[in-house]
C-alpha cells in the first residue's frame, strides 16, 4: 500500500477528470489521477469536437485531450495507470484499491469514469 495520502484522487482521465484535475491542483491540493485506459477516455475517438469554448474553429479530440493533459500536468496533477476496483471509506480517508493489486489513500475523492 502507498504511504502516501493524496488531497484528492480522481478515478477517470476524460475531460471531467481532467478539468478537476486542473483544477483541484491549481488550489494546491496534492492531486492523483487513476485511469485504466488511455488519457483522454472516449473525446479520443472524437475526429473533431465543434463546442469547446475557446477553440471556435474547433479541434480534434486527441489534440484537445493532449493539451488538457499536458495542462493538468503543468499544474501538478499525476498519473497512475490504474484501474479502480474498490473504494473504502476509513472516515476521514478513502481507500482505492486497483487490479493490479495497489492501494492509494485520498481525502476526497472524484469519480469521473
Amino acid at each position: 500500500m502507498s504511504e502516501e495520502i493524496y488531497d484528492v484522487i480522481i478515478v477517470g482521465a476524460g475531460p471531467a477528470g481532467l478539468t478537476a484535475g486542473l483544477y483541484t491542483s491549481r488550489h494546491n491540493n496534492k492531486t492523483l489521477i487513476l485511469e485504466g485506459n488511455k488519457i483522454g477516455g472516449k473525446a479520443l475517438e472524437a475526429h473533431w469536437v465543434e463546442n469547446y469554448p475557446g477553440f471556435p474553429e474547433g479541434i480534434s479530440g486527441p489534440d484537445l485531450m493532449a493539451l488538457m493533459e499536458k495542462q493538468a500536468r503543468e499544474f501538478g496533477v499525476e498519473f497512475k495507470k490504474e484501474t479502480v476496483i474498490g473504494i473504502s471509506d476509513l472516515g476521514e480517508l478513502k481507500m482505492l484499491s486497483t487490479r493490479s493489486g495497489g492501494f492509494y489513500q485520498a481525502k476526497s475523492l472524484i469519480i469521473a469514469s
